[in-house]
């Protein structure tokens, strides 16, 4: 019998070595040092493994990349016992180290364009990758209040600076624009709709304004949720925290985002289930795009005053503009 194939994202540790104000992690957790064992990752992913298909892999924290050689060494061994493609590091890039270009790994840098500290700096770490790279930009409203030319122009010189550096090879691949949501550690107030409005004019403009062949995944996930080929159920995704626990993400009484720590795989199961039960609201229910929407786990929807967290109105005005 096949196995339900599953999503996987590692935190092996919470700690950085930046202080986002916009970072889903607390101060106290990013200052915390403590790093799962190799001895539970490895019952952890046992224990997954006896239920699915581990499809996939992140490692990210905290940054990946201010852990121990030998830590991160360990954690790939542990992970090559029950998964053997490409590992996806999402990093920082503040510090250049010579194990993201071991073919064990695919890098994700987040870069927010000037808002993140050090962005000159990542920016010039980027240049120097001699191997494919991804983009993540986190939709704040630091970052949404730049102008769409200078978003497209700003990657556009990500394109060219790897290219230059490259003898004409450019590694940058794609570049993602994720939703923001407030958290148990900040709440900038950004609505669903500000984030389908900015996306949308992303859209717009770039037949005209994206120089290079990286693609835009946000494109690429409207076009996949249009033709029902997006899970927007958790029953696909697992978190695995510093603290040795699986994980999900949560909404709070406040509709605050946090991780929800569960002590097997059969509880995650069952918070699956539930989350069908009780997340789903009446207007979900009765939404075309329910089940294959675009958001990241489902957030009670108590009306569309500032949009949903699966961005239904961006759905449907890219339908209407350019079809499926």
């Amino acid at each position: 019998m096949t196995k339900q194939k599953i999503n996987l994202s590692i935190n092996p540790s919470y700690h950085c070595n930046f202080r986002c104000s916009w970072c889903y992690l607390t101060p106290e957790q990013l200052g915390d040092t403590k790093t799962i064992s190799d001895e539970r990752l490895n019952e952890l992913l046992a224990e997954v493994s006896a239920h699915r298909e581990i499809n996939h892999i992140d490692l990210y924290g905290g940054e990946i990349g201010i852990l121990k050689k030998e830590q991160l060494k360990n954690i790939t061994e542990v992970i090559r016992l029950y998964y053997k493609d490409k590992i996806n590091i999402n990093t920082n890039l503040s510090v250049l180290r010579e194990e993201f270009f071991y073919p064990d790994y695919y890098l994700s840098v987040s870069w927010d364009i000037e808002t993140r500290q050090d962005y000159h700096k990542v920016r010039e770490n980027m240049a120097k990758l001699p191997v494919d790279f991804s983009v993540l930009c986190l939709g704040t409203k630091e970052v949404m209040s730049h102008s769409i030319e200078h978003w497209w122009t700003m990657f556009n010189r990500i394109h060219f600076e790897s290219a230059k550096a490259n003898k004409g090879k450019s590694h940058f691949k794609s570049v993602e624009l994720k939703p923001y949501s407030a958290n148990q550690a900040n709440d900038q107030g950004v609505t669903h709709a500000q984030f389908e409005d900015y996306v949308l004019d992303l859209l717009v403009q770039e037949p005209a304004s994206k120089k290079g062949d990286y693609e835009f995944v946000n494109k690429k996930k409207v076009i996949a949720s249009l033709n029902k080929e997006y899970n927007a159920f958790s029953d696909d995704h697992l978190y695995i925290t510093p603290n040795g626990k699986f994980a999900v993400l949560e909404f709070d009484k406040n509709d605050r985002e946090y991780f929800l720590e569960l002590d097997s795989f059969k509880e995650y199961e069952d918070w699956c289930i539930k989350e069908k039960e009780k997340t789903i609201s009446p207007i979900c229910k009765k939404c075309e795009y329910l089940g294959h929407c675009l958001t990241e786990h489902y957030q009670y929807v108590k009306d569309l005053d500032n949009g949903c967290n699966g961005y239904r109105y961006l759905l449907d005005t890219y339908e209407f503009k350019y079809g499926k």
